[in-house]
This record gives structure tokens, sequence and C-alpha cells, in this order.
């Protein structure tokens, strides 16, 4: 993994026009790589501009000297990419007068040691609310060339079984961990994690080495959001333990007996994306990635209630019908809660496999807060069957792995699906 690119979904952007005659520069770096890796910093407008232009993948967070501020921020006002604007006053300078309208401002910090417990709740707000939502109309005719919609939700369906025809071995674990230590090579705080995975790891603890938040966890949910399969097969080994882990410990759930009517979760939509579910009620939902719930409704509420420092956010409960005996293996859940230390009212207990699919039945608001109510759904376990079938009507013998690969190339996927042939 080279560093010109970032593996996590969060780039942190610092300006600083002066920076080059300031001496707290490296470990003003070292400091901000402990919350989150990917650090750049800045001294020409021009080019921090064009910098941010170019990113598409991930959430910025931009810090701005109190200098350079109402400089800066006229020029990034519309970039959608800015996810937070933070102001750094390196020498302390009288700043009562100065005014940052802008709805993505969070604060002026005089202490880079209050500066990085904001920017930490913003990355740990960030953790819990960026999702992907992708909609699919069953109803939908397929063509021979899909449409994107089609070929997304298909993508997360195939790739489960593709998984598990990838090499587990002890040189794919190597690979694993040979690639992320020279991606964090400068970030210590990661590359003791590294460190003790290599280790103390054991395939039955994928799950637990993914919920702790750490390298794993972030690569891995950058990946599985932008469906980056070199990045995935790069990370084979663990992801065939973790798929592993789920079976497992759904299968524990579905003998237990235990019943499940309704799973919750509060979040945090912008007014367009809300009005983007009202669009497709009736439709089918996945989500690019894992999904954790909780089976406390106060527990959720809470949790989307709680206040978000910028202004453009509205707070969502999710509401999840969910009956595990029924659904058996079509949505594949774990129960995280002896995972967890937290009291059991503070936090979420069952994570959704990547997979997993639901039917929106509506969207409306109730109790002042909007409500999305959805069902777990068997329904992406026969579409991708129906796929496979489709697809071998017109050709015969074609393996999982070679549909997978044809499915890449209709999305223009060409370098990733050479994987496969």
């Amino acid at each position: 993994m080279d560093r010109i690119s970032n593996k996590e979904d969060i780039t942190l952007i610092w300006f600083d026009s002066k920076m080059n005659s300031n001496n707290h520069v490296e470990q003003t770096k070292k400091q901000l790589r402990q919350i989150n890796d990917y650090v750049i910093f800045h001294t020409q407008l021009e080019s921090c501009i064009t910098f941010i232009q170019s990113i598409y993948n991930e959430k910025i967070f931009f810090i701005s000297s109190i200098y350079d501020a109402l400089q800066i921020l006229s020029h990034i006002t519309n970039l959608s990419q800015i996810d937070s604007i933070f102001v750094f006053n390196w020498e302390k300078v009288d700043h009562k007068n100065l005014v940052l309208n802008h709805s993505r401002f969070i604060g002026i910090y005089d202490e880079l040691d209050l500066l990085c417990v904001s920017i930490q709740e913003q990355v740990d707000f960030l953790d819990q609310h960026l999702h992907i939502f992708s909609f699919f109309d069953q109803n939908e005719h397929w063509t021979k060339d899909l449409s994107k919609q089609t070929a997304d939700f298909l993508w997360f369906q195939l790739y489960h079984d593709v998984l598990f025809q990838l090499t587990h071995n002890e040189e794919a674990k190597q690979e694993l961990i040979d690639v992320c230590r020279s991606y964090y090579r400068d970030n210590a705080k990661e590359l003791q994690m590294i460190k003790k995975f290599e280790n103390e790891y054991r395939s039955e603890e994928a799950l637990q080495w993914y919920l702790k938040k750490s390298f794993l966890h972030k690569i891995i949910n950058k990946a599985l959001r932008t469906k980056d399969f070199d990045q995935l097969d790069t990370f084979r080994y663990f992801m065939r333990d973790l798929t592993k882990n789920f079976v497992q410990e759904h299968q524990k759930m579905v003998q237990s007996g235990k019943e499940i009517r309704f799973l919750y979760r509060g979040i945090k939509l912008k007014s367009d994306e809300i009005e983007k579910f009202k669009e497709n009620t009736g439709k089918l939902v996945s989500i690019n990635g894992f999904f954790t719930t909780s089976s406390l409704r106060s527990t959720a509420l809470n949790q989307a209630m709680k206040p978000s420092r910028t202004n453009d956010f509205i707070p969502v409960l999710l509401e999840i019908q969910f009956n595990l005996q029924n659904l058996s293996n079509s949505a594949i859940v774990a129960n995280i809660v002896h995972f967890s230390k937290l009291p059991c009212e503070e936090q979420e207990d069952i994570i959704f496999d990547s997979n997993a699919t639901f039917r929106l039945d509506s969207v409306k608001m109730e109790d002042d807060i909007w409500l999305i109510q959805m069902i777990a759904s068997n329904d992406g376990q026969i579409i991708k069957d129906k796929y496979i079938k489709d697809s071998h009507r017109q050709m015969e013998d074609l393996s999982i792995k070679i549909l997978f690969g044809r499915l890449m190339c209709d999305m223009g996927q060409w370098d990733q699906s050479q994987h496969f042939f």
C-alpha cells in the first residue's frame, strides 16, 4: 500500500502559510497521526485547493491557521469534500472580531491538545454516521448492460461467495501484515497494534479484532464502502476469518431460540439523503459495509439525538423489523454485547454482515424525529441466485470468480477484475 493514496475514510489537511517557520510541525504531525493517520500539510493556497478538489473518496477535516482562515475559507465554502473545519491559533492572538460563517465550522483552538480532542470527537461522529445506502428496484428489468444500482447491489452478494475461494494461509496473513506495516510506517500507535496482531491474532477472534477500531477496522470499512477489491484481496486472510466468525455467532443466536422483533439504529442524515429514502420507499436497501444496531430503542434514540457540531445534520431513527428464525442464513448477524465493556444501555449489540438486505417500508416524521422503517429480507440471496442462473443460461460452467470478474468489468473496474482472468 503506497502512501500517495489514503486507505482510510478521513483526510486531515492542515493549511498554514507560515508553517515552514514553525518549530512544532513534526510534533504536531505525530500527535495528529495518533487520531487520524492520513495528514497532509500545505503552505500554498492554490496547491491546497487543487488537492482538496482531487479528493472524492474521503471526507476532509480541514485545519487552518488563524492568519489564513478568512482567505482560505472563502475558497472552500462550496466544496462538498469538506466535512469539518477547525482553526488553530498558534500564537494565541486576539480573535474576538473574527467571524467565520460556515455550516461545517467547528471552532477556534489555542491549544493543540484541545484541538486534538475536538478532532477525535468528529472522527468518532463520522465513524458512527458514515454509511452508504444503496437502493435497488427488484422489479427492474435486467438487461445485458446492468444499471449501476443493480451492479452495486450484486457486488456485495457475490463478494461473499468469492471470498471463500481466495487463498487463506500463512502467506496471505504475512502479506496483510507486511503491507500494513509499510503503510503505517510513521504511525507508532498503529505499528504497535500491527505487532500485537502478528503475535496474538487467532482466527476465531476476528470479530473482536474488527471491533477494536484500529487499522483493520479503518481500512476494511473504506474498502467495503468504495468496493475496492484490490484492498479486500490484501485482507482476504482476515476477511475470511471475519465472515466465518459472523456465521458462527449467527448460529449461536439461532440455536438459542432468542426472538428479536425489532432492531434500531440512530443516525444523522442530511435533508437530501432523507429525500432519497422517501423516493425509494418500497425498494431494497443494502449498506456498503458492516452495520451495528441496538435491540433497545432508547439506545438508538439517544444516539440519534446527540447534538452534532455542525447544523446540516438531521436526527433519524432506523427501525428494522427482524425475524431471526425465519430469515435463517439470509441475513447474517452477530451478537457483540459480550465483546464490549460498555453498559448494555449505552452500546449497540447486534451487527449485520456486509451483504445484508432490507426492504424500505416507510419514511415518516414521528414524535419530532424522522423514522425510517425497514424489514430485514432474504431478497438479496434470491436476486443473487437469479443472476447466477441467468448467467449460466448464457454461458455454462461459469465459476463464481469469473462471474464476479465479469460484474467488475460491467462496473468499469477493469484493473481489479484482472484478479479473476
